[in-house]
């Protein structure tokens, strides 16, 4: 999959991953959304939050995003995980 969309809206970010840049041709796809607020970088011993995304660039405001998806898709695997008495 790679990045074929990014948008940036007022109060989040909204990005799109797939196999194919035509939706009707893509096999899969990962279209997700998260608030700007609360989004950080990291630092050398630290997060940091992203503060004015339009002072940013735009690969800092993609990796944010990616990051908060990557840490919910975490814990949502760890839950499940613990569910069905797994190690992830």
């Amino acid at each position: 999959m790679q990045l074929i969309q990014t948008t940036i809206l007022q109060n989040s970010v909204r990005m799109r991953y797939a196999d194919h840049a035509d939706p009707a041709k893509a096999t899969e796809w990962l279209d997700f959304q998260v608030p700007i607020e609360g989004l950080t970088l990291p630092n050398v011993d630290r997060e940091v939050p992203l503060g004015d995304h339009e002072s940013r660039f735009l690969g800092s405001i993609q990796q944010a995003a990616l990051r908060r998806v990557r840490d919910l898709i975490g814990e949502e695997t760890q839950a499940l995980a613990s569910r069905v008495g797994r190690k992830a």
